[in-house]
């Protein structure tokens, strides 16, 4: 499933970077324009150069990426970075409406949509027959990436970092997505920026405290997220907490830093599921607000 190329020729990339599975290309799609795939390859590039100036990017200046389409209608890529053998990390491209493309999301260590979480997942939940190159991979946004189950008996869908199984059914993923649809491209940056404010704390487990239960979440908004970057500026222990699938899956994380590009002040929080920190997202602050809580 995984070949990892360094950029070739364009016909190349054309026949194996854009193919990534049977199902996620419809008859009346076709791979980007050769255009379109240059574009493509520079902004992630330029995207990877920038990110290589934090400490904990550092290695994504001298890396490889390959590109993979992300459904439904292939509006959607994974940039997934890799230095020789070594997973680095990946970015979520998105096109725009008007041409060009925004940044949905990126991260270290783990990334989305990883084949070995995929085929672990169908062991333990005994679905191993199920492991096909016609399991989609579908983005929205950040907060709404599963994998398609094709091969199972009825609908499956597994989270697409954790690989967790969903109480989703095609029917709650097609409203879902209708609903859902215009927050990626609302809340995530357009290419060509840079990082005009890191910051970076200490990783936690977001468990040893669970002030959801007990705690009224700081008072924030997509239209106003002061509190939480004078919290994280101070370097306070911060947790993300949201309801999703008709609030049947609860998530936490801590947050444990963000990066504030230039653009226009876009703002991508730094995520982790435990105090070890080997994988971090960093998802746009603003979508995290419009669709969970924040608390100390």
């Amino acid at each position: 499933m995984r070949k990892w190329i360094r950029n070739t020729t364009m016909a190349a990339l054309i026949m194996s970077t854009f193919l990534f599975s049977v199902t996620a290309l419809q008859a009346e799609e076709l791979p980007p324009s050769i255009s379109q795939e240059e574009q493509l390859q520079t902004t992630v590039r330029g995207w990877m150069d920038e990110l290589a100036k934090q400490s904990n990017f550092q290695d994504w200046n001298k890396a490889d990426f390959i590109v993979q389409p992300l459904g439904p209608g292939t509006h959607s890529w994974i940039a997934i970075v890799k230095l020789k053998e070594k997973s680095l990390g990946y970015l979520v491209i998105q096109a725009k409406k008007d041409g060009g493309f925004a940044l949905g999301e990126y991260g270290t260590g783990d990334y989305l949509f990883d084949q070995n979480t995929l085929q672990q997942s169908l062991v333990q939940l005994e679905l191993i027959s199920s492991l096909s190159e016609a399991n989609e991979a579908l983005y929205i946004h950040p907060l709404f990436a599963v994998w398609h189950i094709k091969g199972a008996a009825e609908d499956t869908y597994l989270d697409g970092a954790s690989g967790e199984w969903l109480p989703l059914q095609q029917a709650t993923w097609n409203k879902t997505a209708k609903s859902e649809e215009e927050l990626a491209s609302k809340y995530a940056m357009e290419d060509g920026s840079s990082i005009g404010r890191a910051v970076r704390s200490r990783s936690f487990d977001p468990y040893s405290r669970m002030p959801w239960l007990t705690e009224k979440p700081l008072v924030a908004s997509a239209d106003n997220t002061s509190i939480v970057l004078k919290a994280l500026s101070s370097k306070e222990p911060l947790r993300y907490v949201t309801e999703r699938y008709n609030k049947e899956m609860l998530y936490v994380w801590s947050i444990t830093g963000y990066h504030s590009w230039d653009d226009n002040g876009t703002v991508y929080a730094a995520l982790e599921t435990d105090e070890l920190g080997n994988s971090t997202r960093y998802i746009p602050l603003k979508l995290l607000a419009e669709l969970g809580s924040f608390y100390h």
